[in-house]
């Protein structure tokens, strides 16, 4: 089998050291239970997918069992992206193989499995790691067995969180800094009782539903309009829940920092056109720029009204943190979320949650890759420029913030139909901003 990674995920170099000593245990336990003459798995779940390894080596090993379901899950809409793609390389039949970004262990209600994997990364947090524990017992069918590595420096951990989750280790492997614990539940608990809770329910109210998932509450600084009035103590306050699994959780940082003194100078009226068009923020981090976005265009037009939102990105827990964040400041009355590896690939999506209409505006953050992980001639700022014809509607505004060099070179790349409104370049960031004048042909 082969897989394509990308230095966007994890283990871009090669097949990591655990996922290569879980798929060894995965392999004997198939052994094992053929001789037992134990039936083959027929659902199975990798929470915490990445390129897709665990679940492609998965469906391809249990090809030939009847009814064959497997769902890989992550954070990242890249990963999804991704493992769908190695699906396809190694014969994988969609019909087989289903990918979703969305959080750990998340699923439609009632849904139980034979085999739970999971890499899980050591970063994801103390109480979601006590979660994942908990919650993939009461996900289990009867007989149903949970495979997680875990960095040696957890083992302890989770020896202990699977004890007080009621479960059994049936076996444990140590390699040179990785272990692999294969667990089920000692009594079958019903999923959604006390003993057992059900799935994880993506979508609206995530970080009320599950607050373990909450990293930090940070006291940001709104401004008043002023340039030097950003990040001051002398402005009004917002509270911004973080999450795990998403950077950005101590405070804006210095690109949103650019940008939100950008928009500071423009002002709201060349931010917005008059109406109620809907904006989108892509990348909004935590949530950081969009709450500043929606304070500013609220307060600064007087109307007390802002328009509807769409927020996109590659991280499901970042947008939720957003959404959240904007709902907890009485922010526009409709916030819509939606997963996309970039503007391009998430096109169509961003129409339709914007309900056709072309946005009148775009706020982005781009995250690109290193270009030596991409295909020889891969132009990412010239993607991004094509990507906007269909976004943006005749008069809307886009504003990009960069590192200082590419800002630079994609400023060079600027099509026709666009003017610039604005540029500021503070502490190794650049923000540009630019006006559709005219429609550009669809690319």
């Amino acid at each position: 089998m082969g897989f394509d990674l990308t230095q966007g995920l994890f283990s871009s170099a090669g097949i990591d050291v655990g996922t290569r000593l879980l798929l060894k245990v995965f392999s004997e336990m198939l052994d094992s239970d053929a001789r037992a003459g134990r039936p083959p798995p027929g659902k199975v779940l990798d929470a915490g997918c990445g390129v897709g390894v665990i679940g492609v080596c998965a469906a391809a090993a249990l090809s030939g069992v009847d009814g064959l379901v497997v769902r890989c899950q992550d954070r990242d809409e890249l990963a999804r992206f991704f493992t769908l793609h190695n699906a396809e390389k190694n014969g994988v039949p969609a019909s087989v193989l289903d990918a979703r970004a969305e959080p750990l262990l998340a699923g439609p209600a009632g849904c139980r499995w034979d085999f739970i994997f999971s890499n899980i990364p050591a970063k994801a947090g103390t109480l979601v790691l006590e979660d994942f524990v908990s919650r993939s017992v009461g996900l289990l069918n009867l007989g149903g067995r949970v495979v997680v590595v875990v960095v040696q420096t957890l083992a302890d951990f989770f020896r202990n969180r699977i004890a007080l989750a009621g479960a059994e280790i049936l076996s444990e492997l140590a390699g040179s800094g990785h272990c692999v614990f294969v667990y089920a539940a000692g009594e079958v608990p019903t999923v959604g009782s006390a003993t057992g809770p059900g799935p994880i329910e993506a979508g609206p109210g995530f970080l009320s539903r599950y607050p373990f998932y909450v990293r930090a509450s940070v006291n940001y600084v709104d401004f008043d309009g002023s340039d030097d009035s950003v990040g001051s103590g002398d402005s009004t306050g917002y509270l911004i829940d973080t999450t795990h699994g998403a950077s950005g959780f101590d405070g804006p940082g210095r690109a949103v920092t650019v940008a939100a003194r950008l928009i500071a100078r423009l002002g709201p009226e060349k931010l917005v056109p008059e109406g109620e068009p809907p904006l989108l923020v892509h990348e909004p981090g935590q949530g950081f720029f969009p709450c500043l976005l929606t304070g500013f265009l609220r307060d600064g037009a007087g109307s007390g009204k802002t328009p509807p939102l769409v927020l996109s990105g590659r991280n499901v827990l970042a947008l939720e943190a957003s959404r959240h964040n904007l709902c907890r400041l009485d922010g526009p009355a409709r916030v819509e979320v939606v997963p996309a590896v970039d503007l391009r690939l998430g096109g169509p999506a961003l129409l339709d949650a914007a309900g056709g209409n072309r946005y009148a505006g775009v706020f982005a953050f781009p995250e690109l890759l290193p270009q030596s992980s991409l295909p020889k001639g891969t132009d990412q700022l010239a993607t991004l420029w094509d990507s906007l014809a269909p976004l943006l509607s005749v008069g809307g505004v886009f504003l990009a913030t960069f590192g200082s060099s590419d800002a630079e070179r994609f400023d060079r790349k600027k099509p026709a139909g666009f003017t610039r409104l604005g540029n500021l370049k503070r502490d190794g960031f650049r923000a540009l901003a630019y006006r559709l004048a005219g429609r550009i042909p669809p690319v």
